[in-house]
């Protein structure tokens, strides 16, 4: 039985060819698709005047803050904050 499945395999192996990118073409044209109006992409954007609506009438406002480090940033040369006395980009900077 493995004979047979081992025949099958290689014969499948042998008779295999390589392509050419120019006999394998998308099928889709997706240069061709353009939007008519591209501006909303078909939403109307109701979803967010309603949330905006909506916290204007519990009378809250958007306020962005912008998060800030408590410690400095740990430079690569630095000794590594886990206290094994590596350099930070041989202990726990390393890039796996």
């Amino acid at each position: 039985m493995l004979d047979g499945v081992h025949e099958r395999v290689t014969g499948i192996i042998f008779k295999a060819r390589l392509s050419d990118e120019t006999t394998h073409r998308s099928r889709y044209n997706i240069g061709a698709v353009r939007h008519a109006d591209a501006t909303n992409l078909g939403f109307s954007g109701q979803a967010d005047r309603d949330r905006q609506a909506a916290m204007k009438a519990q009378g809250q406002e958007q306020k962005v803050e912008t998060i800030r480090r408590d410690e400095p940033r740990v430079g690569r040369n630095d000794p590594c904050p886990c206290g094994s006395g590596k350099k930070y980009k041989q202990c726990h900077g390393r890039q796996k």
